[in-house]
């Protein structure tokens, strides 16, 4: 077992850490640039007339700006509550569902042929030496995304980090996505530990919820983005910015 510390919070008895993806792990405005891919194709493969920026209210981002809003979909969603809002957006502004649904899903496909997803992927500040320190202290890790499982595995293997997690649950592969328990009961039962010996770190307060409500021994939020505000984290324990704050200590009991 280990001690996690973080500023002057000690974090004791842990014997492994849960991780979201994005936000967490990954760099969040890698989902800018797919966002952004999506709107072009559906311009440049359709004549659909659509209110760009009712869609990017719908999804809760701003392409402008480049700020998203993190209690939104495109924050906190799965790929389908997007593709799902995408279509909802297109059928209220007078486009037939079943037109709005084919669409949708068309530039979907298409956009997962074209969009360079390890161009834009870069992990958050400091991730890859905390998951060597966290390995040499032997530490058990698992990811539970609200991502596909293949989609998650894609992006850890375009950092090369893959190998750093026992356990990576796609929100495809659980019962029920966040912030219901099912994800952390399937990663710990991989992982072969207990939840109350087990920390969670993510960048939604469904991450904080998640770890919550599977009696998580802690649930760390991180903010990686200067200008970002930390306010959504109501459920967190502790907030960081990055992860080069964070030492351990091993201990036996």
């Amino acid at each position: 077992m280990s001690t996690i510390c973080i500023d002057e919070s000690s974090y004791r008895n842990v014997d492994g850490i849960l991780f979201d993806k994005d936000g967490t792990v990954i760099d969040f405005v890698l989902w800018i640039y797919w966002i952004e891919a999506f709107m072009e194709a559906l311009d440049q493969k359709t004549d659909i007339v659509y209110d760009k920026q009712f869609l990017e209210r719908s999804l809760g981002f701003s392409k402008d700006n480049r700020i998203w809003n993190p209690k939104g979909p495109l924050a906190i969603g799965s790929s389908q509550d997007l593709l799902t809002i995408l279509s909802l957006t297109l059928y209220k502004q007078g486009t037939p569902w079943d037109q709005s649904y084919q669409t949708i899903n068309d530039i979907n496909q298409e956009v997962e042929k074209t969009f360079s997803f390890n161009q834009h992927l870069k992990p958050v500040t400091g991730l890859i030496e905390f998951l060597d320190q966290a390995r040499h202290h032997q530490l058990k890790m698992g990811i539970v995304t609200s991502d596909d499982h293949a989609k998650a595995v894609q992006h850890l293997d375009a950092l090369g980090i893959t190998k750093c997690f026992t356990s990576i649950i796609g929100h495809d592969i659980a019962p029920r996505g966040k912030p219901y328990p099912d994800m952390v009961y399937q990663a710990c039962q991989q992982l072969n530990i207990q939840p109350d010996k087990t920390m969670i770190f993510g960048d939604s307060n469904g991450d904080m919820m998640l770890g919550k409500n599977s009696g998580l021994k802690a649930r760390i939020g991180v903010i990686p983005h200067a200008n970002a505000s930390s306010a959504h984290l109501e459920d967190a324990n502790h907030i960081i910015s990055n992860y080069h704050a964070i030492t351990f200590q091993k201990h036996q009991t």
